[in-house]
């Protein structure tokens, strides 16, 4: 009992990493003159609605928080003042091509996530796994 406890509050610590990222961007962006920007504001949405529903239904809460942070990763959002990204990819003989723009912190974040919650993603292409899910939120609904 108390083993899956420590489990269940240990799957909070990415997100309280990705909330204190958010905190110290608000902090950095009130004292200095750096605008937010789109990316701010997906993350920002993200963050809310992770929280939202690892208090509704915590493994689907799980599952958001690891969506959020691959989408960080592929500089969809962030939480950092300064976006810095790394580019893979390039050009050949001086024709475009393809590039992706990467942050690599959240690399070390998905890893702390997997490292702490990869139970949550055991089955998870499987019907089973959806439709528990689905059924678990029903349930939450009708309570």
């Amino acid at each position: 009992m108390l083993k899956n406890r420590i489990k269940y509050f240990l799957d909070f610590i990415p997100l309280i990493i990705l909330a204190t990222s958010a905190t110290l961007l608000f902090w950095t962006i009130s004292t200095t003159n750096i605008v937010l920007q789109s990316e701010h504001y997906l993350g920002l949405i993200f963050l809310i609605l992770t929280a939202v529903l690892f208090a509704k239904s915590h493994k689907l809460g799980v599952i958001i928080l690891g969506i959020t942070i691959l989408l960080g990763i592929f500089k969809v959002l962030s939480f950092s003042p300064a976006i810095t990204s790394y580019s893979i990819g390039g050009s050949i003989n001086e024709h475009s091509s393809y590039s992706i723009n990467i942050q690599v912190i959240f690399i070390l974040w998905l890893f702390v996530h997997l490292v702490l919650s990869w139970r949550h993603y055991v089955g998870i292409m499987t019907k089973k796994y959806w439709q528990d899910i689905l059924y678990r939120s029903e349930s939450l609904k009708t309570e």
